[in-house]
């Protein structure tokens, strides 16, 4: 339970950071965080699914939930730059 409570912080704090660089609207905001903790979860469980452990803090994987996490993030932020034009 606690490495999913960093976890889920962890990819907040990346989510309000991705927004403050490059968001525009309340809407975005909502978006960026739902992203960045959905990346961070998916790279939490594929580093323990291949039992991959750059760097841990407890048994939370910070280096692949944030490769993961900010990989989703610039590839949502690219997709809604085209989007609109």
């Amino acid at each position: 339970m606690i490495p999913y409570l960093f976890a889920f912080v962890l990819a907040s704090i990346y989510g309000l950071g991705f927004y403050l660089l490059v968001g525009q609207g309340w809407l975005r905001l909502a978006f960026y965080w739902l992203v960045a903790v959905a990346g961070f979860l998916l790279g939490q469980a594929i580093a323990s699914a291949v039992g991959l452990a750059l760097f841990n803090i407890g048994e939370t994987n910070v280096v692949e939930g944030t490769l993961v996490s900010g990989l989703g993030l610039l590839a949502v932020h690219a997709w809604q730059r085209e989007r609109v034009r």
